[in-house]
């Protein structure tokens, strides 16, 4: 009997254990509702909050709580989507939830995850824009001299635009080293294959752009239905009242504001790189600009700043959707969470939910019908002279853009580090108040033209290489998935680690002016500087020998295109037009022997050369004897006064 007394309390005990680590293990209403919200209230909006439904309704409205009364509208308007559409993607089940702004934002939070009908809350978060503000110059404009013009467009101040062309010859007193032929785009040689097309598109993600400016205004995305409808009505069912240029996220509003003093038209100088009119015999040129018969690729504006001001996540994520839905191939993006915010890509990835799915709706739903299948993001690394770059351009999946000098040399500002895919030519000041002939010349709503520097002035480089890549493509009938087109703009890159020798003196964002030690950017800044031309014969298909251009023999193994039985084959032609010769500085054809082509080049530039051999004999067959098949491979000749040792790539 006491046995099975005393086994019975031990059993009732074990049960009891069990029951309370079973309501222990339950999660309570409230550890189920802070679950649900998604990031922390440092640098929210106030007065505002996101939600994201389980499921897409049309309606939704939360309950008042402690007498605090709510307003919600989507975050997403339906615009065009069909009722599939609706119910499928998950951006429309987002939803902006405003109240007051005293209000105690965490409470209200954890109030509304309490209700079952939602997935998520989030913070709306505030983003800072990267922005430059304008470089002090005397007058414009500021050639030299000595600087050689011969230029393919008749643009007045290309002459200045080192970034796309940089012979070295732009040298000014006491700054007569701070320019390196070659520290460049490249981008004369890209423009003798095209200069745009008006099917590409690219959104700028920015403060506002003047388009009414006379270097902008024939290459700006005009919504022909809104141009053309009714004032005060959404004539083409977007969503948008009046959308003509794109749209103001700040204001909600279509009325486009460039009229900044803090920001100096930063979105304006921005726009100017990618895409100012080409060849109308005034200001700028711009990389994807056309050649001044209407055939420049076009500029939508996205207005998420104004001023200085920071945008919200919501704003952004609204952007990116618009973007997307009205055409846009390619996404500029000059803004940031602050320095060291993130460290991980799961912190950001799982933090900040309706931006990541407004970033992955452009990827997904931007593009080119039968060019490229998704829309390509990229984002400037940052100006904070910081160590990491800032997210979201540091997430593995974005191209993220440092900043060069027209020497090569880092932009002193630049943030760098892991998570930096490319760079390009951003500018950089060497004296306190002057050397602004050493920054990127471009558009502006002030003075017209300006020179500004900063990762957000390299990173309008890349996009308008890869609008380039994609009017090429367009030209030549051919089409790639995003990923594989992302592949190919971070493989048209020259080495940039071999030019980080020494100190610089120059301005430090942390440090102030000091002599800067460039070791320590050495593997910290991407893959390499982009190469519009090479970016081009990529989407070619055209491999390319890289040689030095200082009039010296220097022979190329053909192995890689002939295989490796290159040297035992006879090759019966080596063909060069006389017009790339002199392109190239050759006095004499290239010759080969032994599998290897001997190439002397004296000038910087390119030229196509076709190789043929004879494959399976010495001489061609079809005749009375037996011979072998003649195979030709096509080349791009590139002279270069820099050749890292790999041959030309990184």
């Amino acid at each position: 009997m006491f046995m099975r007394k005393a086994l019975f309390i031990t059993l009732f005990a074990s049960l009891c254990v069990a029951c309370t680590q079973d309501v222990a293990d339950t999660p309570t209403i409230e550890q189920e509702a802070s679950a649900m919200i998604i990031n922390s209230p440092s640098g929210a909006v106030a007065g505002s909050l996101l939600v994201k439904l389980h499921n897409y309704s049309d309606s939704y409205a939360p309950e008042a709580t402690n007498g605090l009364e709510f307003s919600a509208r989507p975050l997403f308007p339906a615009g065009r989507a069909t009722s599939e559409e609706l119910q499928s993607e998950e951006l429309y089940r987002w939803w902006i939830v405003e109240f007051d702004t005293e209000a105690n934002i965490e409470a209200v939070a954890h109030a509304l995850a309490k209700d079952s009908r939602l997935e998520a809350v989030e913070y709306n978060i505030e983003i800072e824009p990267i922005f430059s503000e304008p470089v002090a110059m005397e007058s414009m404009p500021q050639t030299s001299a000595t600087r050689a013009h011969n230029l393919p467009f008749n643009d007045e101040w290309l002459v200045d635009q080192w970034h796309y062309h940089n012979d070295g010859s732009l040298n000014y007193d006491e700054y007569d080293n701070s320019y390196a032929e070659g520290a460049d785009i490249n981008l004369f040689e890209a423009w003798k294959h095209t200069a745009g097309d008006r099917r590409v598109i690219i959104a700028v993600m920015d403060g506002g752009i003047k388009h009414t400016h006379q270097d902008l205004q024939d290459n700006m995305w005009v919504n022909e239905a809104e141009a053309n409808g009714r004032s005060g009505v959404d004539d083409d069912d977007n969503g948008y009242v009046d959308d003509i240029y794109g749209y103001n996220f700040l204001d909600n509003s279509a009325t486009i504001d460039w009229n900044e003093i803090k920001m100096s038209g930063h979105g304006t100088h921005v726009a100017g790189t990618i895409a100012a009119v080409n060849n109308n015999g005034y200001g700028v040129s711009g990389i994807a600009g056309g050649t001044g018969k209407g055939d420049g690729c076009r500029i939508m504006v996205c207005q998420i700043f104004k001023d200085g001001a920071t945008a919200s996540e919501a704003n952004i994520a609204a952007a990116m959707k618009y973007a997307a839905d009205n055409g846009a191939a390619i996404s500029n993006n000059s803004w940031a969470y602050g320095k060291g915010a993130y460290i991980s890509d799961s912190a950001f990835n799982r933090n900040y939910s309706v931006l990541m799915d407004g970033i992955r709706y452009f990827e997904e739903k931007g593009g080119i019908d039968g060019v490229i299948d998704g829309g390509l993001v990229l984002f400037a690394a940052g100006n904070n002279s910081y160590y990491t770059p800032s997210y979201p351009g540091a997430y593995y999946n974005h191209i993220c853009v440092t900043a060069m000098g027209p020497n090569f040399k880092v932009g002193a500002y630049s943030n760098y580090g892991t998570g930096a895919n490319i760079c390009a030519p951003g500018g950089q000041r060497y004296a306190d108040g002057c050397g602004s002939v050493h920054c990127v010349l471009s558009t502006s709503v002030s003075d017209e033209y300006e020179y500004m520097h900063g990762t957000s002035m390299a990173t309008p480089h890349v996009s308008g290489c890869a609008a380039l890549g994609l009017s090429y493509a367009i030209k030549l009938g051919r089409s790639f998935t995003l990923d594989e087109y992302k592949s190919l703009i971070l493989s048209s890159v020259h080495d940039i680690d071999c030019h980080q020798t020494g100190t610089m003196y120059a301005q430090h964002n942390i440090d102030g002016w000091k002599y800067i030690d460039l070791s320590e950017y050495v593997g910290k800044l991407g893959n390499g500087y982009i190469d519009a031309h090479l970016l081009l014969m990529q989407v070619e298909g055209t491999p390319c020998l890289y040689v030095k251009a200082d009039g010296k023999e220097h022979s190329l193994s053909l192995d890689n295109y002939f295989g490796d039985g290159a040297s035992s084959l006879t090759f019966s032609s080596v063909a060069i037009s006389n017009e790339d010769m002199t392109n190239l500085g050759m006095s004499s054809k290239p010759t080969i022997k032994s599998g290897d082509i001997s190439v002397k080049c004296s000038k910087r530039g390119a030229g196509r050369i076709s190789v043929t051999a004879i494959v399976g004999g010495t001489s061609v067959g079809g005749g009375d004897n037996m011979g072998g098949m003649e195979v030709t491979r096509e080349f791009m000749i590139v002279a270069r006064p820099n050749i890292a040792s790999n041959g030309g790539w990184l």
